[in-house]
């Protein structure tokens, strides 16, 4: 013999495990992504998530190889680029590629 569980019970598991899911997919990229931080200094750093598409774009292998230079190839942790947040956003939003390749901004949240 079974236990059956009630309909209010499923409803409230339900809704712990869809707010469980939504709280881990703030700490993981979604598939295909890698965050990226960039900024020259702690201050103007901004996070972005960045497609793996966007890897084979010429300007954004030029940001890959300032990083390489200044922190080598061993870098533990989040992927960091040495180049001003802002102008990246911008040079973002103005190369028609960079919008095929879903570079996306990432809101710092508050914990």
């Amino acid at each position: 013999m079974g236990v059956k569980a009630s309909k209010l019970s499923k409803v409230v598991s339900f809704g712990s495990m869809k707010r469980l899911r939504s709280s881990s997919s703030l700490m993981a990229p979604r598939r295909g992504y890698i965050p990226v931080a960039v900024g020259v200094d702690e201050v103007g750093t901004k996070r972005f998530m960045v497609h793996t598409t966007a890897l084979c774009n010429a300007e954004f292998m030029e940001l890959l190889c300032r990083s390489a230079e200044e922190y080598g190839f061993s870098n533990d942790g989040i992927l960091r680029i040495p180049y001003d947040a802002q102008a990246f956003e911008e040079w973002m939003m103005t190369t028609r590629s960079a919008a095929n390749q879903k570079i996306i901004r990432v809101q710092p949240t508050t914990a």
